[in-house]
């Protein structure tokens, strides 16, 4: 058995000698001819297929576009619908609509090319056997040769020796060549769903008699496993939100963890001008004695905050506060003290003072006003 093809069509030739010791896969010039041709023609049968099976879904987009024009499509179209269409091109603003008609126009073009090449194509070919139900290679060999005057005898050793498929599936297409003394037969894809050579690899994996003994208990079992599939697949889609969830939820507490820590190990303070924050009510500081929080000293005010397991010191530079030049820095409350807790460095230039906390400890969590005067 040979096999002759390409692309998707699924092409099988079997040969077998009319003549007494003729070997069975002497191939006559003819045949060979024939069967090629065939072979390119069942090819082109199957582009056609693909084709129409693509316009096919293509018309209900078109038709929605236009419900109002009367009747179905065909395929391939007809002159008054080409004209119709073409004339919709012109007219169409929507250019994905544009698009979809002149591919609906093209595909037509595509399927006419087509047809009319298989039609070139099988008029050099005799006319298959396209296969019905239950119909077998053996059987449809046996009948052409008799219709060709070969005795049976002689047609039983000839299909015997020409290795016939055992198995045919409805639609396939058996052509028959009878060319000086030598049998060729030869299967093609034809309507079938799929080619000869993959409904041969089909039966290779089980009987098909079997096969639809137990489709039904299969189906029941697929459709319980599709069923146990689908629910685990929801058990575990549950799962990975509940896990998605938890995650979230710990790296919310992580970072609030963290924020708390930052903020028990930091030191919360405000900046501002002197006489400013005395008329605010935010301190108080008196010319004599320590200077103490105002009634209006609040928390929400310590916006700047000063993690200190990283850093002890505080810049603060004149200019962030439109100041030429920093006179003097009163830290509140004044239970700090200054040299003891604290120390306060000036610039030359007086532009830039930097606080550097001496016993750092002492400031954790703790809201502290660097007051500053020019």
């Amino acid at each position: 058995m040979r096999k002759i093809g390409s692309g998707r069509a699924g092409v099988v030739l079997v040969v077998s000698a009319l003549v007494p010791g003729v070997s069975c896969r002497r191939e006559d010039p003819k045949i060979r001819e024939l069967t090629v041709k065939a072979a390119q023609a069942d090819e082109a049968a199957q582009e056609l297929r693909q084709a129409w099976k693509a316009q096919l879904g293509r018309l209900p987009l078109i038709a929605r576009f236009q419900p109002r024009r009367p009747g179905p499509y065909a395929i391939p179209f007809t002159a008054e619908q080409i004209r119709y269409l073409q004339a919709r091109v012109n007219a169409e603003r929507d250019v994905s609509r544009r698009a979809l008609i002149l591919e609906a126009l093209a595909k037509d073009k595509e399927i006419r090319d087509l047809g009319e090449r298989l039609v070139r194509m099988k008029s050099d070919l005799p006319a298959p056997d396209v296969v019905r139900i239950h119909q077998t290679h053996y059987g449809l060999a046996m009948r052409f040769l008799r219709s060709r005057g070969v005795a049976d005898d002689r047609a039983r050793d000839l299909i015997r020796r020409a290795n016939i498929l055992d198995r045919l599936a409805p639609g396939f297409e058996v052509y028959h060549f009878l060319e000086d003394g030598v049998y060729a037969t030869w299967v093609a894809q034809g309507g079938a769903p799929y080619s000869p050579a993959e409904f041969n690899r089909m039966a290779v994996l089980g009987e098909i008699a079997e096969a639809r003994a137990h489709s039904g208990r299969l189906d029941l079992a697929l459709g319980a496993l599709l069923a146990q599939k689908r629910s685990l697949e929801l058990e575990v889609s549950e799962l990975r939100i509940e896990r998605e969830a938890f995650l979230e939820d710990r790296a919310a507490l992580q970072g609030e963890e963290t924020a708390h820590v930052a903020s028990l190990n930091s030191l919360h303070y405000l900046v501002g001008e002197r006489h400013k924050l005395e008329r605010a009510g935010v301190v108080s500081l008196p010319f004599l004695g320590r200077s103490r929080a105002g009634p209006n000293w609040q928390s929400d005010l310590f916006d700047q905050h000063l993690d200190l397991r990283r850093a002890t010191a505080i810049q603060i530079q004149a200019r962030d506060m439109g100041l030429e030049r920093i006179g003097s820095v009163d830290v509140v409350p004044g239970s700090y003290l200054r040299d003891v807790h604290y120390r306060v460095d000036y610039s030359p230039d007086r532009r830039t003072v930097t606080v550097e906390l001496v016993n750092a400890g002492r400031f954790r969590n703790d809201n502290v006003v660097f007051a500053v005067a020019e």
